[in-house]
């Protein structure tokens, strides 16, 4: 038993309230999209995103056929960050205390994902049957855990235990790999046709106060080369200048979303998925790719600084976390490559 009150629910309606995903917001939230699919196979799920726009209507659409069937965005619904709004935006936002916000459409189940108080307020008046909501340690929630019940540090698993509380048990999430197109996997085929003797490098991020030196991520993969370990570099667009320096000083890595395997129509976080199934593991700092990566089901090393790790752990087995706080300190660049090999070393044993 994990619910009070134990009566299940049946819902032929779900209504997942989010305020926005970017892309690293939307892979945190994949492995909760396949359990609530998992739950309830036979639901209609509505993704709703209050205050702005969702990858999954973009990017990450890809990664959710059969899984969401509707993408509604912007549909003023929560309280968008302090320093963002106008006081005419609060007072649009209130509007949703009397009258109801969808155009009064209803739910059998509304999920709320976030906890800001004020927002969870607003998110209850659309309409529903049940309300699933971990906000203010669910007081507001019509769907409740038992007294001993613990969230999860990790934010991934913390949104699965709301698929599980709403089934009133533990769940196991189906592990990758993720439904996918074919054109995905067939050129990640192309691109690396050796399976797993691959390992990853994801050297940038969206806050570049996360990034390790890219400095540090030559010197690992020319140790891995020499061992006859293939690198693999994941860049970006903004990381496109780092082409020509990591071809000068760790010429055996291969660059499979750059050159003769780079598509308009076969891009993006899928085939970065598709490419993350055929490699041994990977390094990373704390960044989307980082999180595309761990969705392939690749054993993911995570370096972080500033940040602390618990939240943002690749949920692979075998993933691990390097703090720079081991070494003293929150500069990220105080973590040696020598420890990061002994890692990735392990790997390979």
């Amino acid at each position: 038993m994990l619910r009070k009150k134990n009566k299940k629910i049946k819902p032929s309606s779900i209504g997942v309230y989010v305020g926005l995903d970017f892309v690293g917001d939307g892979l945190i939230k994949l492995p909760f999209i396949r359990s609530l699919k998992q739950v309830f196979p036979y639901a209609k799920i509505t993704w709703i995103a209050g205050t702005h726009k969702s990858e999954f209507k973009r990017t990450l659409s890809p990664l959710v056929k059969g899984l969401i069937d509707e993408v509604i965005e912007e549909c003023n619904i929560g309280f968008i960050g302090v320093s963002e709004a106008k006081v005419s935006q609060r007072l649009n936002d209130l509007k949703n205390l009397v009258r109801p916000p969808l155009r009064g459409r209803k739910f059998d189940l509304l999920i709320d994902t976030q906890t800001h108080f004020l927002t969870t307020i607003l998110v209850k008046t659309i309409k529903h049957n049940s309300f699933l909501s971990g906000c203010a340690n669910f007081l507001l929630s019509d769907l409740k855990p038992i007294s001993s019940f613990k969230r999860e540090l990790n934010l991934s698993q913390r949104l699965v235990q709301l698929s599980e509380i709403a089934l009133g048990k533990k769940i196991n999430v189906p592990p990758p790999p993720l439904p996918l197109e074919k054109k995905y996997r067939n050129l990640a085929k192309l691109a690396l046709p050796k399976n797993k003797n691959y390992i990853g490098f994801a050297p940038g991020a969206g806050d570049v106060s996360k990034c390790w030196k890219l400095s540090n991520f030559i010197n690992v993969a020319k140790y891995f080369s020499e061992k006859k370990r293939i690198p693999v570099f994941f860049l970006g667009p903004k990381e496109e200048k780092w082409l020509k320096i990591i071809k000068k000083h760790a010429p055996k890595s291969v660059f499979p979303e750059w050159g003769e395997f780079r598509k308009k129509n076969i891009a993006g976080p899928a085939f970065v998925i598709a490419l993350s199934e055929r490699i041994r593991c990977a390094l990373a700092n704390d960044s989307g790719t980082a999180h595309m990566i761990d969705a392939g089901g690749a054993p993911i090393v995570k370096v972080f600084g500033r940040s602390l790790p618990g939240k943002y752990t690749g949920l692979t087995p075998g993933s691990l976390t390097i703090d720079s706080r081991t070494f003293g300190s929150t500069d990220i660049n105080q973590i040696t490559p020598k420890y990061v090999i002994k890692k990735i070393e392990k790997f390979f044993k």
